[in-house]
This record gives structure tokens, C-alpha cells and sequence, in this order.
């Protein structure tokens, strides 16, 4: 945990998140997403934030969760994007905040026990408990280059509409 500044808390089907706020680039409100043909089923549709497609992935179906409910104060969380890659976005039912780090103690995990090493710990928070999630284990390489592919096509699409404009 340490080198760690904060982290924005969220929930999700009844349990509170949080992802290291050094991993998130922004938080966008629910917005209209388009949903195009062969869209992924973990993916809930593509964004257009500011000409560039990104896709919102479903969390809740990403960490085996069952379907969540969003209603208008869902959120967006837009993660920051490592060198080579575009931005991807989670749908995340409501957002709490971005809290500092000496809020948090940490109550550790047995690891080993979730997929793809994808919980980095457990933090309590004022006596609730925040499921702390590693970025970059949510997805697998494979996951990774698929939605690559995916949103290479999409932002193609973006373009073409954008070269169509009178």
C-alpha cells in the first residue's frame, strides 16, 4: 500500500470499492453510450468523450458480481491509460468520493483468492470495509487486446461520421 495517495471509493451491488486514485484519470457522469454491432457483453457501450471511443465496461460483470443498478447518479470512472493504450471506462453505480490515504488501515486478504490477483486488499474506512482493486489484473492480456480491437474499430466508425459532417 504504500506510494499510494488516494483512493476513490465507489459502489457497486451493495459493497463499497475503491481503486488507487493514481489510476483513475477522471470521473464523467452517466452519459449516452452507443452500444454498436458485436459489442462485447462485458462491455456496456462506447462513449464519445471528446472524439475519442471509449469503452465503459460492465465492473459488475467483470468481478462476477451479478447486474448492477445505475440510475442517474451513476458514474463513469475514465482509468488512465498506460503507454501503448487507450482509455477505458467503468461503470460504477456511485461514486463517494476520492479520500486520502491516512483514512484507511489496512485488514489484509488471503491472496490467491480472487481472480487474476485483481483485489489488492482490504481497507476499513471508518468501520466499512473497501474492496481495494488492482487495475491492472481486472483484465487478462488476451481481454486486453480484444477490447483494443474492439475499440480500434469503433474509433474508426467515430471517424468516418466525423468525416461525413457537412
Amino acid at each position: 500500500m504504500s506510494g499510494l495517495n488516494g483512493v476513490v471509493t465507489f459502489r457497486l451491488c451493495g459493497q463499497v470499492f475503491g481503486l488507487p486514485v493514481e489510476a483513475v484519470r477522471e470521473v464523467v457522469p452517466i452519459a449516452w453510450l452507443d452500444r454498436p454491432p458485436q459489442t462485447p457483453s462485458m462491455v456496456q457501450g462506447v462513449l464519445n468523450l471528446g472524439g475519442r471511443a471509449v469503452p465503459v465496461l460492465r465492473l459488475d460483470r467483470l468481478l462476477g458480481l451479478g447486474d448492477g443498478t445505475y440510475g442517474i447518479d451513476a458514474s463513469i470512472l475514465i482509468m488512465r491509460a498506460v503507454e501503448g493504450e487507450q482509455p477505458l471506462g467503468l461503470l460504477v453505480e456511485h461514486v463517494d468520493g476520492v479520500r486520502p490515504m491516512d483514512g484507511f488501515t489496512t485488514m489484509g486478504f488471503f491472496d490467491g483468492v480472487t481472480f487474476n490477483g485483481c483485489l489488492a486488499d482490504q481497507l476499513d474506512f471508518g468501520g466499512q470495509v473497501v474492496q481495494l482493486l488492482a487495475w491492472r489484473n481486472l483484465l487478462l492480456a488476451e481481454e486486453r487486446h480484444r477490447l483494443a480491437d474492439f475499440q480500434a474499430m469503433t474509433q474508426a466508425r467515430l471517424a468516418e461520421l466525423g468525416d461525413a459532417a457537412p
